[in-house]
C-alpha cells in the first residue's frame, strides 16, 4: 500500500514564533513529516511552497515550487496550485491526503482510517476527523470547530456512529483512489462550484481543505464518527500543533457563540449527548438532506420577509 500526502506550507514570516509553544512554521512541518514516516504504509511527501526557503533545509520530503503573486499568496491561492499535481498522481497510489502543515496525522490515526472507512465508503458515508487543542489550563483536549454537541447517531454493523452535521471541516482530507477519482471528475474539484452550504461559508483556503464532504456536496450521505463508551473514538483526533486558538478568543468563554468565538468550546470526550431517541435511519437522513438543502437555496425569502 502507499499514500501520496501534499502539504501547502506558507513562509511569509519564517522566523515568527507560533502558539504557546512558540515554534516556527518549518518546526510544526518538520514534526508533522517526522510523524508521517512513520506511517505502517509508504507515504510519498510534497510540500507544496512558493520560494526558495526550505531549499537548504533538511526536509524528508520533496519539495514543489509554485510561482504566485504576493497577493494571491496571503489570499491563500497557494493550497489551489496542489489539485494539479495531485491530479497527475490519481494511478499511482491507493490513498490520496491533503494536510495542512501544523495538522499532527499520526499512524493511530491512519489504523482508524483503515478500521472504518471501507465499510462506511461501502454505505456512501464518509469517516469523520475532529480537530484538538490543548489547554494549558487543565491539560484537556478541546474540539476546535465544534460549537454544539453532537446528538444524532446511526447504528452500523451495531457501531453506533454519531453524525456530524454541523462542522465536517478537519483542516485536511483522506481518499482512497476511487474516491479520489470520483472526485476529479467534479466541479468542486475544479474549483468551478464554491463549498458554501446552509451553514458554512468557507473561505479560499477552507475550500481546498474541505475536500469532497462539505455539507452540499451530495457525495456522502453524512460524516460520521464512531462511539466508543459515549465518546469518539481517539483515532479521530487531529491536533492542531500550532495551538494558537484555544487562547486567542478567551475571552468569549462560556458565551453561546456559533462562529469562531465558540471555538475550544467542548472536550473532545463530551462532544456526544447520547440520548436513545435520537437514533436516526439511513432513510431519515436522506430526507433531512433535502430539506436543509431546500432551505438554503430558498434562503432569500428570509430576506424578503426581514425587509417586511
Amino acid at each position: 500500500m502507499s499514500i501520496t500526502i501534499h502539504i501547502p506550507f506558507y513562509n511569509l514570516n519564517p522566523e515568527e514564533k507560533q502558539g504557546f509553544r512558540k515554534l516556527r512554521r518549518i518546526d510544526f512541518l518538520k514534526e508533522n513529516i517526522s510523524n508521517l514516516k512513520k506511517l505502517s504504509i509508504r507515504p510519498d511527501i510534497f510540500v507544496h511552497t512558493h520560494n526558495d526557503y526550505l531549499d537548504d533545509k533538511d526536509i524528508e520530503a520533496e519539495i514543489v515550487h509554485h510561482k504566485i503573486s504576493n497577493e494571491d499568496l496571503e489570499k491563500g491561492y497557494l493550497t489551489w496550485l496542489i489539485r494539479p499535481e495531485i491530479e497527475k498522481q490519481k494511478n499511482k497510489y491507493q490513498y490520496f491526503m491533503f494536510l495542512e502543515h501544523d495538522i499532527r496525522f499520526t499512524e493511530k490515526n491512519f489504523q482508524y482510517y483503515l478500521k472504518y472507512q471501507k465499510s462506511l465508503s461501502y454505505k456512501k458515508f464518509n469517516l469523520g476527523f475532529l480537530i484538538y487543542e490543548n489547554s494549558n489550563e487543565d491539560n484537556q483536549k478541546y474540539s476546535i470547530h465544534l460549537t454544539k454537541k453532537l446528538g444524532n447517531f446511526i447504528n452500523i454493523n451495531s457501531q453506533n456512529f454519531f453524525i456530524n452535521d454541523l462542522e465536517n471541516y478537519c483542516c485536511s482530507w483522506i481518499y482512497d483512489q476511487k474516491q479520489f477519482n470520483d472526485f476529479l471528475g467534479t466541479k468542486w474539484w475544479s474549483f468551478q462550484k464554491r463549498a458554501h452550504n446552509f451553514r458554512h461559508n468557507y473561505g479560499i483556503v477552507e475550500r481546498s481543505s474541505i475536500g469532497y464532504n462539505a455539507l452540499n456536496m451530495e457525495y456522502f450521505r453524512a460524516t460520521l464518527i464512531p462511539e466508543i463508551d459515549k465518546k469518539p473514538d481517539p483515532g479521530c483526533l487531529l491536533e492542531h500543533m500550532t495551538n494558537n486558538y484555544y487562547n486567542k478568543f478567551s475571552e468569549f468563554k462560556g458565551q453561546n457563540f456559533t462562529d469562531i468565538r465558540g471555538v475550544c468550546k467542548f472536550k473532545v470526550d463530551e462532544i456526544f449527548e447520547v440520548n436513545n431517541n435520537n437514533k436516526k435511519t439511513v432513510l431519515s437522513l436522506y430526507f433531512q438532506r433535502i430539506a436543509r438543502t431546500i432551505g438554503w437555496r430558498l434562503r432569500f425569502l428570509t430576506r424578503l420577509f426581514k425587509k417586511k
